[in-house]
């Protein structure tokens, strides 16, 4: 979400739990980023916005047994999300660029185990100086079996391309499932079609309802895996998900969850993997890492974008990785915030100007709009990007309420064949 004004955050402090747990904090510290950008950091004590190791970091590696139950009803449709990929090594979170870095964690490519029960409750995780990875299920609708299981049919068509869109759809305002069920219907009249290809659809400050939403929408369980398959793995009440379409196969799917962050913020990675035709001069298969994230919010997280955004890249460059993007909710807010991908060597999918925008102007705010979400990639001379588009302007439900206060975003990324190939233009 932006930054309009609905909370006071010494209220919020005053009401506060001595000791809050990682979710409620989350939540306090996000409708606090409801006020001004320019003067909301003075009220916090400079100690809270460093970027160290905060207090409260190791609460954020694990889901504490008083938040999520330790099984999910098998009789719901939505059963649970039940991680535990293959075990692989761990790394640092930020091994330099100038040196070959050390094994990732998501190095070794196996598929996602369909073989296990949807029941299997082990649990793999990788602790990355202070950032945890953990394994996730990916899930797809089973009309057969009337729920969502891993053993879900999966298509393996060729394609050139891949069509993603990030979307931030504000998990503040009213009514937060008609609202994902608009931008739903939007993406599939409007943006995709009713049959996507490979598609990849990042979305993020979802909470309870409108997730419930999502895994109830036609369109998404014909056409879609799911990951995470549940909340649970979320460390705040709002969080993110990753819809990927059949004909894109998902090869891995974790999530990093983030140290330096009191907002319980993430990054959400798929592998999805690419069979060009058999003619194409650079191999069969080609992995691209997809990642789905919400960097923190307010200034007092302008020292912990970079840090989260560059484990997010050290990742996207592991071995075996043909080529990496992420997207989502950057928060970039700042002077200090628009060279953080430079940094973490990666390139702007979009470009500056007043067409970029995609915060501010629903409803309209007293602050400047602003670009807060991005499309950034790791650099590969046989990878392109297409220029991104902005998406949903001016969307609104049946009952008139904006769809998010956040515009989406639309990229296809390709594999270079040639360029002008019909294909490729989107």
């Amino acid at each position: 979400m932006g930054f309009h004004l609905k909370a006071f955050v010494g209220a919020i402090h005053k009401l506060a739990p001595s000791a809050p747990s990682v979710r409620s904090r989350a939540r306090r510290l996000h409708m606090a980023s409801q006020n001004s950008p320019d003067s909301f950091g003075a009220i916090f004590d400079k100690q809270t916005a460093t970027a160290s190791p905060i207090e409260g970091a190791d609460a954020v590696k694990v889901v504490s047994s008083d938040q999520v139950p330790e099984h999910t009803d098998q009789t719901t449709p939505y059963g649970n999300d039940n991680p535990g990929a293959p075990s692989v090594a761990s790394s640092p979170a930020s091994p330099s660029h100038d040196a070959n870095p050390p094994l990732s964690p998501l190095n070794e490519l196996s598929p996602v185990d369909s073989s296990r029960s949807d029941s299997d409750e082990n649990e793999d995780t990788y602790d990355m100086q202070y950032d945890t990875v953990r394994n996730l299920r990916v899930k797809g609708w089973s009309p057969e079996e009337s729920r969502w299981t891993t053993k879900y049919h999966k298509h393996s068509l060729s394609a050139l391309h891949i069509d993603i869109v990030s979307w931030n759809v504000d998990f503040m305002a009213p009514d937060t499932a008609g609202r994902v069920a608009c931008i739903l219907d939007h993406l599939r009249k409007a943006v995709l079609t009713d049959e996507p290809q490979a598609t990849v659809i990042l979305l993020q400050e979802l909470d309870e309802a409108s997730f419930a939403k999502i895994l109830e929408n036609s369109w998404v369980r014909k056409y879609f895996a799911v990951t995470p398959p549940t909340t649970r793995r979320w460390q705040a009440s709002y969080g993110l998900a990753t819809l990927v379409s059949r004909p894109a196969w998902i090869a891995n799917a974790q999530m990093l969850q983030f140290s330096h962050t009191t907002m319980g913020r993430a990054a959400l990675l798929v592998d999805v993997s690419l069979y060009p035709p058999s003619d194409w001069p650079n191999g069969p298969n080609h992995v691209i890492r997809i990642a789905n994230t919400h960097l923190e919010s307010l200034p007092m997280g302008e020292r912990a974008r970079p840090l989260q955004l560059q484990a997010i890249a050290d990742m996207l460059r592991a071995p075996g990785v043909f080529a990496g993007v992420v997207g989502g909710d950057m928060n970039m807010i700042g002077p200090a915030d628009q060279r953080i991908h430079i940094a973490a060597g990666l390139r702007d999918a979009g470009s500056d100007g007043p067409e970029s925008l995609t915060w501010g102007f629903q409803p309209p705010s007293r602050f400047p709009p602003g670009r807060l979400d991005r499309i950034f990639y790791t650099p590969s001379p046989d990878f392109i990007v297409k220029p991104v588009k902005v998406i949903g302007r001016g969307l609104k439900t049946k009952r008139g309420q904006w769809a998010s206060d956040h515009h989406g975003l639309l990229t296809r990324i390709c594999l270079r064949h040639d360029d002008d190939d019909p294909e490729l233009d989107y």
